[in-house]
């Protein structure tokens, strides 16, 4: 029986999973492993922080993959040897035929002591708490580094926390900023997102600082490089992120850290029988590292396994329009992209507006539940 190992349990992995057992059957050994218990649905985590929903809502066993066919270890991965076709972990070392790596980036500490960061359940727990005693003031939003999961993530939360401030009836006593090392909101999907992403934020009073590059963040204010300050009462900030260390570390890792892979299948250049997906390659093959794009990853690559092992398969082939709700709190906004000629190495992403409004928002959370419904219930 075919051994397919897959390191980690958040949007990629959990959908390679899946699709490689439903595709395969029994002519596979499928295995997961994750240091964490849970799958945790992490566009939830800002609703988490503005008291929208409650962590156990947004989370669900991984040890559920069992109903599946899908073994589950909780384990921590500690180094990878594609030479051997090993995996040395907490729980051990594992063999394999095929090992698809999914193992995200890596949050470096930030360089803020009092910045809030809910991009992971106890940072959203931490900004709630915070908010409980705040009676109004300086809210600002910004990015310590260029590399961060999730493009649209500063913008959302920054929108959100206008919206709670008007809910808590202090955003008369506030005002709320955002600030990025971008020229403008959302630059890397083109004019026609960040147009509209600008628009939005200056609807709700919230001001925008383009090409900040922050170098300290001492006495309640946040100083740029150009000398540029921003004063705060309230900051919340999104970490720098690095290659994930095990694969940086490990025979896979191409410059920079991040593992060389063939641009259309995802395979490893030195070693066909690994995959690399999401996060862990993304910004190396100049996809936004976003969910949306592990999780189609993950379906293309679990295809192409199914081909290797079936002889041919056609499938699906990759998708690389990715999809993003973007909900900024009392609005939201549904921009397209597509990857293709950036793949193909001949230009940018062609980006457009699929839709914008307060109804936006309402398929983003239908979106949560059919999620769960469909890969880890």
């Amino acid at each position: 029986m075919t051994r397919v190992l897959v390191l980690g349990g958040g949007s990629g992995g959990l959908v390679a999973a899946n699709k490689v057992k439903r595709l395969l059957g029994k002519e596979v050994e499928v295995t997961l492993v994750d240091r964490n218990t849970h799958h945790e649905f992490m566009p939830a985590y800002p609703w988490v922080a503005f008291g929208m929903q409650e962590p156990e809502e947004i989370r669900r066993p991984l040890a559920n993959l069992e109903r599946r066919g899908i073994q589950y270890l909780q384990a921590t991965v500690e180094a990878l040897d594609p030479e051997r076709h090993r995996v040395k972990t907490t729980a051990g070392e594992l063999a394999y035929d095929y090992l698809i790596v999914s193992l995200g980036a890596e949050a470096l500490p930030s360089p803020a002591q009092d910045g809030h960061a809910p991009w992971s359940l106890a940072g959203a727990l931490r900004l709630r708490e915070a908010l409980k005693g705040f009676k109004g003031g300086r809210v600002v939003v910004g990015v310590s580094s260029p590399y961060y999961p999730c493009p649209p993530a500063p913008y959302e939360v920054a929108g959100q926390m206008e919206f709670a401030l008007k809910v808590k009836g202090i955003r008369a006593k506030s005002t709320v900023e955002v600030f990025h090392l971008n020229p403008a909101p959302l630059a890397g999907m083109g004019p026609v997102i960040s147009g509209k992403a600008l628009e939005i934020l200056k609807s709700k009073d919230i001001a925008f600082h383009g090409e900040f590059e922050p170098v300290a963040f001492e006495g309640g204010k946040v100083k740029a490089k150009d000398g540029r300050e921003l004063s705060y009462d309230l900051l919340v900030l999104v970490p720098p992120f690095a290659p994930n260390r095990v694969v940086r570390e490990s025979p896979l890792a191409g410059p920079q850290g991040f593992p060389e892979v063939d641009r259309t299948t995802f395979r490893s250049l030195r070693f066909p029988n690994v995959f690399v997906i999401g996060d862990t390659v993304n910004p190396a093959l100049m996809l936004p590292p976003a969910g949306v794009v592990a999780h189609f990853q993950g379906e293309y690559v679990a295809g192409v396994i199914a081909s290797d092992l079936k002889g041919a398969y056609i499938g699906e082939p990759f998708n690389s329009a990715a999809m993003c709700i973007i909900d900024f709190g009392d609005n939201a906004l549904l921009p397209q992209c597509s990857f293709d000629r950036v793949l193909s190495g001949t230009g940018m992403p062609s980006c457009g507006v699929m839709a914008v409004g307060k109804w936006v928002r309402v398929t983003k959370m239908l979106f949560e539940g059919f999620w769960f419904a469909t890969l880890i219930e």
